[in-house]
């Protein structure tokens, strides 16, 4: 009889863990696409340009100037390029041909400029309107036009945005049904062992007592299936580095690249840890309060 029992609980405790890792290992995975979409709209925001213009008659060395004044500009700007008129010219000759200057008998009428790209968190309309209102006050003697396609910065901040609100949403879907899963698992497991509980009480155990050695397997679970997940989610990566074999060699030749992604899945991984831990817990206090005071008769 006792190993009838015995192993019953094994196996309760077996599906708890399996069904955690399973659901842990899905959120891992579901966190680390939301992060690598994230990494790639930054990307593509930062692509989007604005051309500072200068007078004909502005010196280099002013225009230079601005150039390592926008640099400095961590957080707001991600790169400024100076582009001189001769460059300007070797730009254009590319895009409409010679042709174009012909007409014009051979004059440069293209501006010295500098090409910005604004971080990822400034792409957007407003944040490009200042931007350009910021760079020109004072400055008017020297810059005759900051341009932009506004409606780039319009669409494209809209895009994503809208795509993180629905990136959020599920996610939070996600982890309430994860929460939810986990719960009924464990509580299920917890009313296996409900006669035992109301033994304890029968014998004076107070509900400290009676928590605390489901509290600690429930954390021991929680750690166990964090763990699991972890090494799950590393397993799932090492086959994608053998179906795309590129990405082996782009991290073994950029160190920066491999640091950054070892600290993005140490963080995941270390959320995963806190996260299993918090609601294996959590979801055993609330499972075990259901029977430390139901009535004696609702055991049945």
């Amino acid at each position: 009889m006792k190993s009838k029992r015995h192993k019953s609980n094994s196996l309760a405790e077996l599906s708890t863990i399996f069904g955690m890792t399973l659901l842990l290992t899905l959120f891992g995975v579901f966190v680390y696409f939301m992060w690598t979409a994230n990494k790639k709209s930054a990307e593509i925001k930062e692509q989007l340009s604005m051309d500072i213009l200068f007078h004909e008659t502005v010196d280099e060395s002013i225009v230079r100037m601005m150039e390592k004044k926008l640099k400095s500009m961590d957080g707001i700007v991600k790169k400024a390029l100076y582009v001189s008129k001769e460059d300007a010219q070797k730009l254009m000759l590319k895009h409409v041909g010679k042709d174009a200057f012909e007409i014009l008998d051979g004059v440069n009428p293209l501006p010295s400029s500098i090409h910005v790209n604004l971080s990822s968190n400034y792409v957007n309309p407003d944040s490009a309107a200042n931007f350009a209102a910021q760079i020109t006050k004072g400055n008017e003697h020297i810059i005759s036009e900051v341009a932009y396609n506004e409606s780039q910065f319009l669409e494209i901040g809209t895009v994503f945005k809208n795509f993180e609100l629905i990136m959020l949403f599920i996610a939070g879907v996600l982890l309430i049904i994860a929460i939810l899963l986990i719960y009924n698992t464990i509580r299920l497991a917890v009313f296996s062992k409900r006669f035992m509980i109301r033994t304890m009480q029968l014998v004076g155990a107070k509900s400290f007592f009676i928590r605390r050695p489901f509290i600690l397997k429930a954390f021991y679970q929680g750690l166990i299936s964090a763990i699991l997940a972890v090494l799950f989610l590393l397993s799932l990566w090492y086959s994608f580095t053998i179906i795309n074999p590129n990405i082996i060699s782009e991290l073994s030749t950029d160190k920066f690249l491999l640091n950054n992604e070892i600290l993005e899945f140490s963080v995941i991984a270390l959320g995963i840890l806190i996260t299993g831990i918090l609601i294996s817990v959590v979801s055993t206090y609330f499972a075990l309060n259901k029977f430390i005071w139901v009535k004696s008769e609702k055991l049945y």
